[in-house]
């Protein structure tokens, strides 16, 4: 895919308006300003600019009609009210998609100054100056956002061993966690497509599985890290007494 010319420019602007979002999310934060519909809307203005025909699915100032099929996916500000609190836990989470799945992906700490990227087929690549770690056996660190644990409060109970819970408050930026190897996985309800489009994409092409909850409410996704999927199967087995079952995301 990369070696089409324009997925290779898509891939380049990518790159660009990663870092330009970034720093004005970082900017904004240390102003104790907002910045997300400013943030969306920088993006869209050099979208524009630079692929007029393309279309847009953003969190913060809609949708094209088929862009959640054919376009880019933007949260411009994953963890907004991490951001608004002073916590430095938040994200700028972009990917592009063809036929609903992820092509390009990209995912930054902008405080940290780390990022990651993604193309379907090619790997991941990570850049900044955060440490890059491979998660071990024990204990096992999974991100559970508050919505899962209030939907299924007994779902912990099925994950054999040690097991630690965290929650960050950016779903991007814990997928590109996992996909690094630091978190051994997560689960999330009630998610959209700028929540987890990149991240999908990251965790896939490290090596990793997300997988697609039907049966348990909109946006449910589950996801392990390369080497970790033994606990995912383990929940994976035990769903359908419950009426649920999980399938690949391009499975359907």
């Amino acid at each position: 895919m990369i070696g089409d010319p324009i997925m290779g420019r898509r891939r380049s602007f990518g790159r660009r308006i990663l870092a330009s979002l970034s720093r004005l999310v970082r900017d904004r934060f240390q102003q104790n300003l907002p910045a997300d519909i400013e943030s969306e809307t920088y993006f869209r203005s050099e979208l524009n600019r630079a692929f007029p025909g393309d279309l847009v699915h953003g969190e913060e100032l809609g949708s094209s009609p088929g862009a959640d099929r054919h376009g880019w996916i933007i949260d411009p500000l994953d963890g907004s009210t991490n951001h608004g609190r002073g916590i430095p836990l938040f994200a700028v989470s972009i990917a592009y998609v063809d036929h609903g799945l992820p092509q390009l992906g990209w995912v930054s700490d902008p405080v940290r100054g780390e990022w990651f990227e993604a193309h379907r087929g090619g790997g991941v690549l990570r850049g900044g100056p955060g440490p890059s770690y491979c998660a071990t056996a024990d204990p096992l660190v999974l991100c559970c956002s508050d919505r899962w644990l209030h939907a299924f409060p007994r779902w912990l109970e099925s994950i054999p061993g040690p097991c630690k819970v965290r929650s960050l408050g950016s779903i991007a930026l814990e997928m590109a966690w996992i996909a690094s190897g630091r978190i051994h996985g997560g689960a999330w309800y009630r998610t959209q497509p700028w929540d987890v489009a990149a991240g999908q994409l990251l965790i896939e092409e490290s090596g990793g599985e997300v997988l697609s909850v039907s049966g348990a409410g909109p946006g449910a996704r589950i996801a392990a890290s390369s080497g970790s999927q033994g606990w995912i199967q383990t929940i994976r087995d035990g769903l359908p007494q419950h009426g649920m079952d999980a399938h690949r995301l391009d499975s359907h």
